[in-house]
């Protein structure tokens, strides 16, 4: 029996994952008995100075692979982009498929292309990359080389990706839904229920979930995310309610307020394992 564990959006410069960070996590990865963990992508904006060390220093703990997310991707070109594209593992009879994918606009169908580049470039972290094609494009040459692959494997198959694969977990707020464009694309839960991929992780929407089965194939969706978005940042609220602000709805702005606090640091360092284990997936093969 082998136990991977899946993690992802670490975004190791904005959580400023330092030692004791790390160390909770080695400690974690150990506790659980983790024998291989994949990061299914945005370690951080930096792939090459703050990524590949801190995966270096990891492995000397771990077996360990990722694929990028669309931060890994800042500064990099299409080719060392895709260099990192549709790996496989072979765990026993599994085998682990990941890639980064991308997105598509489908899921906010009723808005224009010109729309939604709009938004894009008014807002999505996204303007800030290179690519080559436009991202209808790009999202369908990705499917096209998804399905390549996945119709030469036999036997159970797990797919870890970055983007969002099917639309139930879409943000539901009438303010974000036009990000949804930007999330992912149905057409990848598409190809997983043609190939019967058993095991699909996927993070970028920095939102948990339970694991749930849609047709036949069976989701998880546990990022970890920015530290603002944590559970132990919101319960830190309500064990110290007189740090609360006017505006607590703004996470940035609430955050920031107690980040330096010698309570808030102290409280991050007693519940920082339960945060990483709560954003860690677990998935034993034989």
């Amino acid at each position: 029996m082998t136990r991977i564990g899946f993690m992802s959006d670490l975004h190791l410069d904005s959580n400023q994952f330092g030692d004791f960070e790390q160390q909770t996590l080695r400690h974690l990865l150990k506790e659980e008995g983790i024998d291989h963990l994949h990061i299914a992508g945005d370690l951080s904006n930096d792939l090459a100075k703050i990524s590949l060390p801190f995966l270096e220093t990891l492995k000397q703990e771990i077996p360990l692979s990722f694929n990028l997310g669309n931060h890994d991707m800042l500064g990099l070109s299409e080719q060392e982009i895709s260099n990192y594209d549709f790996q496989v593992q072979q765990f026993g009879q599994t085998k682990l498929v990941s890639f980064s994918g991308w997105y598509d606009y489908s899921f906010v169908p009723e808005k224009s292309k010109e729309e939604h580049l709009r938004t894009k470039t008014n807002f999505w972290f996204d303007r800030r990359l290179e690519r080559q094609l436009d991202d209808p494009s790009i999202t369908a040459q990705i499917l096209q080389e998804l399905e390549k692959l996945l119709a030469t494997l036999d036997g159970p198959i797990i797919v870890a990706l970055h983007f969002v694969p099917h639309q139930d977990f879409l943000y539901d707020h009438p303010y974000f839904q036009r990000f949804n464009a930007f999330l992912g694309s149905q057409a990848f839960h598409q190809l997983f229920v043609k190939y019967r991929v058993k095991e699909v992780v996927f993070g970028h929407l920095h939102h948990r979930h339970q694991s749930r089965v849609i047709e036949g194939v069976r989701y998880h969706m546990r990022p970890l995310g920015y530290i603002r978005e944590w559970e132990l940042t919101r319960n830190f609220f309500n064990d110290f309610p007189q740090y609360k602000i006017p505006q607590m709805y703004r996470l940035h702005k609430r955050y920031n307020a107690v980040k330096d606090l010698a309570e808030f640091r102290d409280y991050k360092k007693k519940h920082l394992a339960a945060e990483l284990r709560d954003a860690l997936t677990v998935i034993e093969v034989q």
